[in-house]
């Protein structure tokens, strides 16, 4: 009794599992049939059954029937109601699993031939869409499908579409861009460096990534990378010249724009940048010059007052050591000045519209009188009359005529600030900053001249600027 129970259990279990698994086999078969006499809906119903259950989920023939199925939901407008949010995801899962299952390659013409590819387009689709939806991380997620795809591209429909491994890691890289993640940004355009993506833009944005996050060594590890890939590239030499210019490295900002010269002879942006490294070059020795100055005059004072030969000697001796110093870094600027003055005149020459290289010709040249007003102060006060004009008038006129050549790059510069649009609060904001910071300085010029009635005439024109 025991032994027959237990066969009746077994076979019965067996018969159970049997007509299961027929079932299914019936729904794969339903699907065709209903697939084949449009009846879409049924045909979905009857598949999603089949490919799901234990019997048939490895069954190649049922993930080609789920594959055909929602290949023609997707392609077909009048099953919209049919189509899954998620339908690309699903599509591509079912083209993998019947690619798998298939052993004996029954469907390989479909399903990795054919469909696999379709499902390429369709995440492309879906990602194109995150992405202006500004939903970033799903569009990188169809962008990564799309790249598991590419393998099967054997004819490389793919490619031919534009939808090639370089493309696909950009559409990426600005994906991880847009949303901020810079380790997944910087992984991308690595892997662009790696295929050889021929943009430089890939290796400026990598530079950005690292200046961001103050890896100044690593940016300029990238850019240089680019130039030499791209050597008279303008943009990379522009975001390499800035990045020395933060750092404050004058000497070698020189060299890289001597370089970058070469190349370029006569792009005015470089030519002015080069004339603005000269122009700090100058002013910074100034301002040395004029601690120097104020130790020269206080080596003098204590020469002076002091009693004793040996230590006023010594003042003495050390007044004319820093005036001799003072003296030759006078050359120095005279020197930095001229070649930033050189620069200046040719990026004029070049653009005659470039508004800052006429002010800062005007700036410079208005620095030149610094020596002539010192030599004018300098005069003895014992000297009267006659004695003293004679030293003091050409001295003046001297001046005066460096002043009239500032003054005439100041109102060039002054001209096209007026000229400039300002129908945007951002444009209207610049134009009245050139406009101030010109009139300032004219005003200046108009001061040293004294000229008066001029110099209040340009106050209250700047005074009157939003």
């Amino acid at each position: 009794m025991i032994k027959m129970t237990i066969k009746k259990i077994v076979l019965g279990a067996f018969c159970a599992m049997s007509l299961g698994a027929l079932a299914q086999k019936s729904n794969i078969e339903s699907a065709a049939i209903y697939l084949r006499n449009g009846e879409v809906e049924d045909a979905k119903k009857s598949i999603d059954l089949a490919i799901v259950h234990p019997d048939t989920k490895a069954d190649a023939k049922a993930w080609f029937y789920y594959v055909s199925i929602l290949d023609t939901i997707y392609r077909n407008p009048a099953y919209a109601n049919l189509m899954d949010a998620d339908i690309a995801d699903k599509f591509y899962t079912g083209c993998i699993k019947c690619i798998e299952t298939d052993l004996k390659n029954k469907y390989g013409y479909y399903c990795k031939d054919q469909a696999i590819l379709n499902s390429a387009f369709m995440n492309f689709n879906k990602g194109i869409a995150a992405y202006e939806q500004k939903d970033f991380k799903s569009a990188i997620k169809y962008y990564e499908t799309v790249l598991t795809v590419i393998p099967y591209d054997k004819n490389e429909d793919l490619k031919k579409n534009n939808l090639s491994e370089k493309n696909i890691f950009l559409y990426m890289a600005l994906s991880a861009m847009q949303s901020n993640d810079n380790a997944k940004s910087k992984i991308y355009l690595k892997k662009l460096m790696d295929l050889n993506y021929d943009d430089p833009i890939i290796y400026m944005q990598m530079a950005n990534i690292f200046l961001e996050e103050t890896d100044t060594t690593s940016a300029l590890q990238y850019i240089d990378q680019g130039r030499g890939k791209y050597p008279s590239e303008k943009d990379l030499i522009n975001q390499e010249l800035n990045i020395y210019m933060s750092m404050g490295r004058q000497d070698v900002l020189v060299d890289k724009l001597n370089a970058a010269i070469e190349i370029n002879p006569d792009d005015p942006m470089l030519l002015f940048v080069r004339g603005t490294v000269f122009d700090n070059y100058a002013n910074d020795v100034n301002k040395k010059r004029k601690s120097i100055k104020e130790q020269v005059t206080t080596a003098r004072k204590k020469a002076q007052i002091e009693k004793a030969p040996a230590k006023k000697t010594l003042y003495i001796k050390n007044a004319d050591d820093l005036q001799k110093e003072y003296d030759n870094q006078g050359k120095r600027v005279t020197e930095y000045a001229a070649k930033a003055e050189v620069d200046y005149k040719k990026v004029v020459e070049l653009n005659p519209d470039y508004i800052d290289a006429y002010y800062n010709l005007g700036a410079l040249t208005n620095n030149k009188t610094t020596d002539i007003v010192e030599k004018m102060n300098a005069i003895p006060n014992s000297l009267q009359g006659a004695a003293y004009d004679k030293i003091y008038n050409p001295l003046k006129k001297q001046k005066d005529d460096i002043l009239m050549v500032a003054l005439n790059y100041f109102n060039q510069a002054l001209a096209l600030a007026e000229q400039k649009t300002d129908d945007t609060p951002e444009k209207k904001k610049e134009k009245n900053g050139y406009m101030r910071d010109i009139l300032y300085s004219i005003q200046q010029v108009y001061a040293n001249l004294g000229d008066e009635k001029k110099t209040m005439e340009t106050k209250k024109k700047r005074d009157s600027i939003e």
